[in-house]
């Protein structure tokens, strides 16, 4: 893999993110936690089945996850790049937040 490709909804799922964290845990921690989800996604284009992610076949065939931080990515796998379909809250159900229409 080389690449990944955020949908417009993981686009707005990131900025909600960002702007929650300034709004509840200062200006000083948004670079952190930003960095800690840059990472992840870096992870997994260089490994898309890296230890702790989980197949969410059950969802949708091809579909995978993996935690940063209380949030997790919400992807498939491509032969060209990973595509990130949602960037979701720990207590969300991914059920209700994942389909096709929600990938690039």
């Amino acid at each position: 893999m080389s690449a990944y490709v955020l949908s417009e909804i993981a686009k707005e799922d990131l900025l909600g993110i960002y702007l929650y964290t300034l709004e509840a845990w200062s200006e000083d921690q948004l670079p952190t936690y930003r960095s800690l989800i840059e990472k992840a996604m870096e992870r997994i284009v260089q490994n898309p089945y890296t230890p702790g992610s989980k197949a969410l076949d059950e969802i949708m065939q091809g579909c995978r996850s993996f935690r940063c931080g209380k949030h997790f990515l919400i992807y498939r796998v491509q032969s060209y790049n990973i595509q990130i379909a949602r960037i979701l809250h720990e207590s969300m159900d991914f059920s209700r937040h994942v389909g096709e229409e929600t990938f690039p």
